[in-house]
């Protein structure tokens, strides 16, 4: 293994060389999932290699990372064109959920009583009226969270180190915040139709909410599995790493 980490071929490639050659498997999806799993591979190799190597140029004197950047240009531009289509249509998405609970929250259900100021079901249904209160501002309060992270990704600079580490991370953060905001949605609309009596159950109101999240969860996991997937492998490699001595 360290003879071939450390050999270089007649044309002057190291193996991070034939790393930035490497293309992802057949079942990798294309797009951006695919720039992030090229990223990494390259970066695993890279970091078990030797590190003289990693400024090492071959006979067209380029670097392996030089070599990478010129063979997955136009990848990177597809996945960037693909994260800025994608960011763009969840942002419009959040901010309708989050205009949907600011207008919730002063517009409760029963109205305000005209001599306090008070919302009416305040009084009676303390519990009830309480709960719709946390959902409506929890939900609010995601969508705000995943408008920021995705002004964010519009704004990077989309370079290949961003395909590493932090757009992973900012894909994962709005996965789970747009989750949630969109669950605490559907559960503030089920919880006002109980505080005004709309829908008659025995049950408790957290029963809607962990039947509506375990649907949310499958729908989740079954069509972003792959960046978690991701994720793991990235942790795994990090956590694993020692590296080469020079």
């Amino acid at each position: 293994m360290d003879r071939m980490l450390s050999a270089i071929d007649h044309e002057g490639n190291s193996i991070i060389h034939l790393a930035a050659h490497q293309e992802s498997p057949p079942s990798t999806p294309p797009g951006v999932l695919e720039m992030m799993w090229e990223v990494l591979w390259f970066k695993r190799v890279q970091y078990d290699s030797y590190p003289y190597l990693w400024h090492l140029q071959n006979s067209d004197g380029k670097t392996a990372k030089q070599v990478f950047e010129t063979n997955h240009a136009s990848l990177r531009e597809k996945a960037e064109e693909t994260v800025r289509a994608l960011a763009n249509t969840v942002l419009i998405v959040s901010v309708l959920i989050a205009t949907i609970n600011f207008a919730a929250i002063f517009t409760v259900p029963g109205g305000f009583d005209q001599t306090t100021g008070e919302a009416i079901f305040l009084k009676n249904r303390r519990w009830e009226f309480s709960l719709l209160m946390f959902y409506l501002a929890g939900g609010l309060f995601s969508s705000l969270f995943t408008m920021g992270t995705l002004l964010v990704i519009i704004f990077l600079r989309f370079e290949t180190e961003d395909f590493y580490v932090s757009l992973p991370c900012y894909y994962v953060i709005n996965i789970i915040s747009i989750f949630y905001s969109a669950v605490l949605a559907i559960v503030a609309c089920c919880q006002a139709l109980i505080v005004q009596k709309v829908v008659i159950t025995d049950f408790r109101p957290l029963v809607v909410l962990f039947f509506i999240y375990g649907l949310m969860a499958l729908v989740l996991m079954e069509t972003s599995y792959v960046i978690f997937d991701y994720a793991y492998h990235l942790i795994r490699y990090c956590l694993c790493y020692r590296g080469q001595e020079s």
